[in-house]
């Protein structure tokens, strides 16, 4: 009797350490548009923000699961909102994935969104440009407010920079930039998101080297990682 119920103290022992060890581990999942993707200056997506995310999860043996499948060059918000609504399905590894049910198990969602749906009017009127950014918030927390409703977890947004360096009228591109992420960056506060401002460090041109292109190099993914890695510490890991 009393090797019997040595067996079983050990085997619950076994599960309990078992369970604490999965609970301490990170469901990553990256969210958003061409940046989330890992689309890079080059035209490739070998190696996107989110996989130097994971990497540095990984490296520190905090990873429990990473998806970044559901995240799709030029997307909108509220292509994602649909995405979400319809509940999405992928296959990873032979195994179905439904987004809502990613967005419920998830520990840490970064999300990068919304430059798409601005991007194409910065040319038009300052005011027009202005109106049109307000209505591209709203169309966000309409997001914001879909993710919440399965997330309850840790959530972190990537802000916004100036994509063209050679733009024949760089400040006032750079102050409708700045107007944007303002916004952007109160939203997050509002639906308690974390904000990744990455304005000023995309001045550096070897994040930005294809004048012909808006995304990031490899370098500029990295630094995006970086500053991400960051808020992770001090919230997830504080």
């Amino acid at each position: 009797m009393k090797k019997i119920l040595v067996i079983v103290l050990i085997v619950v022992s076994v599960f309990v350490i078992y369970l604490n060890t999965i609970d301490e581990k990170i469901y990553y999942l990256s969210l958003g548009d061409s940046i989330a993707a890992g689309v890079n200056s080059s035209g490739t997506d070998e190696m996107g923000y989110s996989d130097y995310i994971k990497n540095y999860l990984e490296n520190r043996d905090l990873l429990e699961n990473y998806i970044d499948q559901f995240a799709v060059s030029g997307y909108r918000s509220i292509d994602l909102k649909r995405d979400i609504e319809d509940n999405k399905k992928i296959t990873i590894n032979d195994k179905e994935v439904t987004l809502k049910n990613a967005l419920i198990k998830a520990d840490l969602v970064t999300l990068s969104i919304g430059a798409n749906d601005f991007f194409y009017y910065i040319n038009a009127n300052p005011i027009d440009v202005y109106d049109h950014i307000n209505m591209v918030i709203k169309d966000i927390e309409s997001l914001f407010v879909v993710i919440r409703k399965y997330c309850k977890e840790e959530i972190i947004v990537i802000g916004y920079y100036t994509p063209f360096k050679e733009h024949e009228n760089l400040d006032k591109l750079d102050t409708i930039i700045k107007f944007a992420n303002k916004k952007l960056k109160e939203l997050c506060e509002e639906y308690k998101m974390q904000y990744v401002d990455i304005f000023d460090m995309f001045k550096n041109n070897d994040y930005l080297p294809n004048a012909n292109d808006i995304h990031p190099s490899i370098q500029g993914h990295e630094a995006i990682s970086e500053e991400t890695i960051k808020v992770i510490d001090k919230t997830i890991f504080k």
